[in-house]
């Protein structure tokens, strides 16, 4: 059977060959290199058919995954309690196993676990932590005084923080909380690149990098555990205002007034799509949807300055 489905390997990888009579000395190197590496092939597993996989299936059906709500959004209903925030706007929501955290703007969560926020955006450009729990601030802290007005940050874990603003450098912070305290929060490293105002960022510990956008029309990537400079994501025509990794994939959007760019987590260029569809259509935030990284239904989702929330489907062919 394997013979008909051409699902065979070298002659090397089956024990029938018998390769320890190979007399050269270089040959017999290279196959046992090669099995140390790939491994042999069993003469046999099974003496009787695979085993169907479990569940009921209809006959030429696929393995039944449930439709994306972005495919029926006729159907979406709005909630009978609505999430509510009294005190201003939402900046993060998060939807987590067993419920949905909604904080404030200029908050972020460093752990559910904690359930510590980090807040920024106060006027002596000081911040704060925080219980979500019990919105209550625990620590106040002026490390980031020296460094202008903080416009946006990210917490790839719970030890680091990242800010930038005004000052045009992307500032890594160590920072370590326990049970609603504050034990120290050091500048680990500052970044330069920019020469305006950073108003964007987003960070990706799996794929270890960090991307910064700025009023200067740049837009950098970084290495999140050497902390230093990969590369420039070049080609934008205006401000970059919004910018989301793909944690599957490692793929990366910027945007720039209605223009969505796609980029690998190299910083090759993919694609670039004008996403307006009249006045008014700048992207504001984006977010990949994150399924799995095979399913072809995953789709990036745009909130702009019309208040319509897109949904586009790119469709790249590239090897990684």
């Amino acid at each position: 059977a394997a013979l008909e489905s051409v699902n065979t390997f070298h002659p090397y990888f089956y024990p029938q060959k018998r390769w320890q009579d190979t007399k050269d000395p270089v040959i017999k190197s290279t196959i046992l290199g090669y099995v140390s590496n790939f491994g042999q092939v069993p003469k046999q597993l099974f003496i009787k058919p695979h085993p169907p996989r479990s569940g009921s299936k209809k006959e030429g059906s696929s393995t039944h995954q449930p439709t994306p709500f972005y495919f029926k959004l006729d159907k979406l209903k709005t909630p009978a309690q609505p999430f509510r925030l009294s005190r201003g706007p939402v900046g993060q929501i998060l939807c987590l196993e067993k419920e949905v955290l909604v904080l404030e703007k200029n908050q972020l969560l460093l752990s559910p676990l904690l359930c510590c926020f980090f807040s920024w955006g106060f006027p002596d450009n000081s911040c704060a932590f925080g219980n979500h729990a019990t919105e209550k601030t625990f620590a106040v802290c002026e490390s980031l005084c020296d460094w202008g007005d903080v416009l946006c940050a990210a917490c790839p874990n719970v030890t680091t923080v990242i800010t930038a603003g005004t000052s045009t450098v992307v500032c890594v912070w160590d920072v370590a909380v326990t049970k609603d305290k504050l034990t120290h929060m050091k500048l680990r490293q500052p970044l330069y690149g920019h020469t305006d105002a950073v108003v964007c960022l987003a960070v990706s510990e799996v794929h270890s990098i960090i991307v910064s956008g700025s009023h200067d029309l740049t837009c950098i990537l970084w290495d999140l555990e050497e902390l230093s400079y990969i590369t420039q994501l070049a080609g934008h025509t205006t401000i970059v205002s919004a910018l989301a990794i793909n944690d599957l994939t490692g793929e990366i959007v910027s945007c720039a007034g209605p223009q969505l760019y796609l980029w690998t987590m190299k910083g090759q260029l993919l694609t670039c799509t004008d996403t307006s569809c009249g006045p008014q259509s700048n992207i504001l935030c984006i977010s990949f949807t994150q399924r799995h990284e095979w399913d072809s239904r995953n789709a990036i989702i745009t909130g702009c300055e019309d208040g319509i929330i897109r949904v586009s489907f790119v469709f790249v062919f590239s090897c990684r």
